[in-house]
Formats: structure tokens, C-alpha cells, sequence
């Protein structure tokens, strides 16, 4: 006997089709607040941003006094210019007449958002490999390659085991599968000691600003010295993404941190890549925490009145590339740079992690 089931009348049901859009992951963006800005003026002849340094306190014209007599020395002041040419950089969407028209969702307007989104994370990207020495791409190095760092400078780097600058990198990595690999309270006490010797000036409150990875905050975190940003932010103003303190350290939670691989080769520090592990053993991604104090580097204005800023630009009409008007475009451009004001005023912590995600 034949038996009706819905598999024998299966062409009558249809799938059911919500008009709800899933929400998308979105990056946690903070460099942008630690930054010096300037404003980029219109026609001012150039598109290069610079800013400005005086030379360091010092003691040596300071000799002793003899009544009536002028000393026999001046002291004098140096002022270095920091320039960086500005970079054009830009994307756009292209939809048809017809999907505007019928689309269930609006895509003009997802464009839109989707567009800004896309440019902060890379300005933000663009930044956090400029503090960290690699290029603007983020596959080729600014340091190691036979080229120099922007300004000549020379980075802060600090290992979690203890090393210092100048120490091997990557072979105490690679070997070691011990506990001072990831970021303990004594790496952070050291890189803030080590921006206190500098004579770094702190970001707000007295304390610096780490900005680090969901993976490496999961190790800090469990340092029975922690401090959760809730204890706290009833007296305290928190920066964007702060999760809280620990030795001097306001930790910025970043989900678009820097991260290596162990290489053979050292320079491959400034190479960024997700392949390796989450573990401490040879081979596991490297991830960089950035310790930060006041004017460490500086970014454009986004707000000024310039033909520089970033704009989200609407393209539609018929014209002889679309003589029937059946395209529309929605796209971004804006100029933007980073410079490194002060090496000195920020420090490369890099640790494993014993996160494995």
C-alpha cells in the first residue's frame, strides 16, 4: 500500500527564510587612542605629515658658577623632524541596478558600514605593524632586510624569558617550553621598568597602556595580583577595550594584536603569521604585546576639516562606462601613515601563550 509522507510530497514545503541578518565578528580597534594626532591641512603644498621632538634633559653645560663671571659654555637644543609621506588607500562594492532594486536586505546601506569597518581595521593594521617594524603590507621587514627603520630609529624589543635587546630572539623560543615563555607579572614589571628608565611618560592615570591579544590577557588574567577594570572605573576614565591593571600596566584587550612564528632566521619576527600553535612549544605563534606611554608615535586627524579624511564615496549615473545606469558603487579612500615620534616610549613585549585558541 503507498503511503503519503512529507519525502513522497516533498516539492509542497519550502525553506523558511529569516529576514534576520546573523551578526558578523567585528575587530576591538584601540590603537587609535593612544596616538598623537595632527591635522592635515588643504592645500599646504605637500602630502607628508611631520612632527616634531626636542633633545633629551642633560646635565653637562651645567658647570659651577663663579661670582661675576659668565659661564664658559652654552647649552644648545636639537629638534628633530619626524616626516612620513601619507598613503592612499581605498576600496570599493559594486552592485547592479536590479539587485537594489529587488534585494531583500539593503545593500547600499550594508555597504556602507561594511566599507567603514574595513578602513579602520586597516588603519589600525597599518599602525600596529609600523610599532612593531614591519612594513605596511605586513610580509616584508623595515629592519633586517638591508633597510632601515623609519626615522633610523631603534625598537624597545623585550622577550617574556627575560631577554633584551640585542639578545637571541628566536632560539630561546623555539627551545624553551618553560613557564617564563608566556607574559607573567614579572615580564610586566620589567617592560614597565623598562619605559620608567626610558622616562616614557605614563597614558593616563600613572600608569601605560598594554595593548595585547585575547590569548595573552587569558594568561595575565590568572595572576592573583589582577585588577578588573570594574573595580576601578567607578574613579577612572577607561580607555576603549580596557579590561584592566596590573603593575602599572592598563591592559587594552586588541583582537587584532601582532603575531610570528618561530623561524630560523630572526628577522622573521617582523613577518606576520597565525600558522604556528597555541602552546608554548617550538613552533607556536609568538604574539606581541605593545607597552605604551605618551607619544610614542602619531597618527593624522581623522576629524579635521581635510581633503585627506577619510570619505565614504556614493558612485551612480549614466555615463559612457554605464550608459544605462545599471551600476552603483559604494567605496572608501583616505590618505594615512604612522610615524614613530619615540622609540624609547614604547616597548615590544613578545611571549607565547598557553591559550590554544
Amino acid at each position: 500500500m503507498a503511503r503519503n509522507t512529507t519525502s513522497t510530497l516533498s516539492d509542497q514545503y519550502q525553506n523558511y527564510f529569516s529576514k534576520k541578518l546573523l551578526t558578523y565578528a567585528v575587530q576591538a580597534l584601540v590603537l587609535d587612542q593612544f596616538a598623537m594626532k595632527t591635522p592635515l591641512p588643504p592645500k599646504s603644498g605637500h602630502h607628508t605629515i611631520s612632527m616634531f621632538r626636542f633633545d633629551v634633559p642633560s646635565t653637562s653645560k651645567i658647570e659651577t658658577l663663579v661670582e661675576g663671571t659668565k659661564p664658559t659654555d652654552t647649552r644648545s637644543i636639537a629638534l628633530t623632524k619626524i616626516s612620513k609621506a601619507l598613503i592612499q588607500r581605498g576600496q570599493y562594492i559594486e552592485m547592479t541596478d536590479v539587485l537594489n532594486q529587488t534585494d531583500l536586505f539593503n545593500s547600499l546601506q550594508q555597504s556602507i558600514k561594511i566599507n567603514g569597518q574595513d578602513a579602520a581595521l586597516d588603519m589600525d593594521t597599518q599602525t600596529r605593524n609600523t610599532l612593531v617594524g614591519s612594513s605596511v603590507a605586513g610580509t616584508a621587514k623595515e629592519n633586517g632586510d638591508g633597510s632601515a627603520l623609519d626615522n633610523s630609529d631603534t625598537l624597545t624589543e623585550m622577550w617574556a624569558d627575560g631577554g633584551a635587546n640585542g639578545g637571541a630572539y628566536y632560539s630561546d623560543f623555539d627551545a624553551e617550553t618553560g613557564a617564563d615563555t608566556i607574559l607573567s607579572a614579572s615580564s610586566i614589571l620589567n617592560a614597565v621598568t623598562q619605559l620608567k628608565v626610558n622616562r616614557a611618560q605614563p597614558t593616563s592615570g600613572g600608569m601605560y597602556a598594554a595593548v595585547t591579544s585575547p590569548q595573552v590577557l587569558s594568561d595575565i588574567m590568572k595572576v592573583s595580583e589582577w585588577l578588573n577594570a570594574a573595580q576601578y572605573s567607578n574613579v577612572q576614565e577607561l580607555y576603549k577595550g580596557e579590561v584592566g591593571s596590573l603593575y602599572g600596566a592598563k591592559f587594552i584587550l586588541s583582537t587584532n594584536g601582532w603575531s610570528s612564528v618561530y623561524s630560523s632566521e630572526d628577522d622573521d619576527r617582523f613577518a606576520y603569521s597565525v600558522g604556528g600553535t597555541g602552546t608554548r612549544a617550538a613552533g607556536a605563534n609568538i604574539r606581541a604585546t605593545l607597552f605604551l606611554g605618551e607619544q610614542a608615535y602619531g597618527v593624522p586627524e581623522l576629524a579635521s576639516q581635510s581633503p585627506f579624511s577619510p570619505k565614504v564615496i556614493i558612485s551612480e549615473g549614466a555615463d559612457k562606462t554605464d550608459p544605462l545606469d545599471q551600476l552603483k558603487t559604494v567605496g572608501f579612500k583616505t590618505f594615512w601613515t604612522t610615524l614613530r615620534l619615540n622609540p624609547a616610549y614604547y616597548a615590544i613585549m613578545r611571549s607565547k601563550t598557553d591559550s590554544s585558541a
